[in-house]
């Protein structure tokens, strides 16, 4: 359930769907609104969604509209007509669009006055906004984030959030950064909350999209339905807004010449506006060379990968957009030397680098993979996480990277890509270990490795793993696994 503001004299709805088909007489002024007729009080706006609500509980949709108004809901929002004849009624062509605009109403559309970021892709998109957070705040800029490794409503720090927040939940945290004075807003946009319709009335100063790759066809069901919702970020750009693309990726420079007002581009190639050039590369990070129309300075980052920089080169050209200085944004990348689960050095000690890393699809393991051959002087080993979410194409990709890309695997269960070492394109593999529990995999992970050889422990999430009962964070696990061998090795040696 989500309520207006205290001072808020609440929303006509004749007002807000002007356009749409209504039964009933009277006006409808909404104070507050909910999906669920459970929890439908006196004097809420009842929105019927189509297929369950958007956390996917029962107790919701078209069927449960008289209950909501039993309930004492004063109206109801419907995509299909409904046998209610008590309280007036709105048909609309999305319910999910309207629930969105109704929820930033009843907040008072706190992006229309707050500057607000929007950053999607399919990859980069927590580790660009946590980038752009970093150089803001060295700005001189108070702002809120609402990001899946972490949000601050200009108050509190709260967890990250998953797939994207719900409507009510996004209104409910920007109209918290908006009272607290908060600067401007920066926003992770997942392709679900774009298909669903969860930012309507939300409006974005600046809008920056990373990468699209195939992803998440268990939701889109096609690769161009998937490429149609990061699409839709376009609609929600304000008339004098500007977007970021990354001109390294095809599919954002096929959409270069569609696009209407300012566009700046960043990318490792020459087409780019603000462009990089990686210096040097070693376990402890890289160097690269930062440049922007006629002005360059040297970026210092802790975290490796042409991928990061890549990165770097996103929060650098938003933060351009807002007239922020070259140097300012260079030392607001160097301020980030550590991001959970993203190629997160794991230093205990040992002679040899391991990284905890979110990598999950097959881009993005390629882009890690790609990271550590570029700094092993031995073998990749690779950790592979749990692949049974993704579809079958996904999962047989992802098992073929691991094949090219690593020298020795450890993977939950057996993948025919990653045993088939004679497959299509030749075989790099060259041993593979099938270790179900989480802990032992890594433990026989780094108790393989040597001087010169690059770990990567993949799947990794900032949340916690469950392992012998207990909860535990991918990183806390491999830290034990590498003072555990260090022990070893002591004794050994004495």
């Amino acid at each position: 359930m989500l309520r207006s503001k205290p001072s808020s004299a609440g929303v006509s709805l004749d007002k807000l769907f002007p356009s749409d088909t209504r039964t009933g007489s009277g006006e409808v002024v909404a104070t507050s609104c909910s999906t669920d007729w459970r929890q439908v009080e006196p004097g809420d706006v009842f929105v019927a969604l189509p297929d369950g609500d958007e956390e996917g509980l029962a107790g919701v949709g078209h069927e449960h509209a008289q209950r909501a108004v039993s309930h004492g809901a004063i109206a109801v929002i419907c995509e299909q007509p409904v046998p209610v004849f008590d309280v007036p009624t709105y048909l609309v062509p999305d319910s999910r669009f309207a629930l969105g605009r109704l929820c930033q109403a009843l907040v008072g559309f706190p992006t229309h006055s707050m500057p607000t970021v929007g950053i999607t892709g399919t990859h980069g998109k927590s580790i660009t906004l946590a980038l752009l957070d970093s150089i803001f705040s060295l700005a001189g800029k108070h702002g809120g984030v609402l990001s899946s490794l972490g949000c601050y409503d200009g108050m509190s720090h709260s967890g990250g959030m998953g797939e994207g927040p719900s409507s009510q939940a996004l209104a409910s945290r920007l109209a918290k950064m908006d009272a607290a004075g908060c600067t401007h807003a920066l926003m992770e946009v997942s392709s679900r909350s774009l298909c669903q319709g969860r930012l309507a009335g939300i409006e974005f100063d600046v809008i920056c999209i990373t990468n699209v790759t195939d992803a998440h066809l268990d939701l889109h069901n096609s690769v161009q339905n998937y490429r149609n919702a990061k699409r839709r970020m376009f609609e929600y750009l304000s008339p004098t807004g500007v977007t970021v693309l990354n001109a390294d990726d095809p599919v954002c420079l096929s959409w270069l010449d569609q696009i209407r007002g300012p566009v700046l581009t960043y990318g490792l190639g020459n087409q780019a506006e603000i462009t990089a050039k990686i210096l040097e590369s070693h376990a402890n990070g890289q160097v690269f060379l930062l440049s922007a129309h006629e002005e360059s300075t040297a970026v210092r980052t802790s975290m490796v990968g042409e991928h990061h920089v890549s990165n770097c080169l996103a929060a650098a050209a938003i933060s351009m957009s807002y007239g922020v200085d070259l140097q300012t944004i260079a030392a607001g990348i160097e301020a980030v030397d550590r991001l959970p689960g993203r190629m997160e050095r794991i230093d205990c000690g040992q002679g040899f680098p391991v990284y905890v890393d979110a990598a999950n699809t097959p881009e993005s393991l390629r882009a890690s993979l790609r990271a550590a051959r570029q700094l092993a002087r031995g073998r990749v080993i690779c950790v592979l996480g749990d692949t049974s979410r993704g579809s079958a194409s996904c999962e047989l990709a992802i098992g073929s990277v691991v094949r090219r890309m690593s020298d020795l695997a450890i993977v939950s269960r057996p993948l025919p890509q990653v045993e088939d070492s004679n497959g299509v394109g030749g075989a790099r593999l060259a041993h593979v270990e099938v270790i179900a529990d989480r802990s032992e995999a890594i433990a026989w992970a780094v108790s393989m490795a040597d001087t010169g050889d690059v770990v990567v422990i993949t799947g990794s999430q900032p949340t916690a793993q469950q392992s012998f009962g207990a909860s535990q964070l991918d990183a806390e696990m491999t830290r034990q696994m590498l003072y555990a061998r260090n022990e070893v090795a002591v004794r050994l040696a004495a």
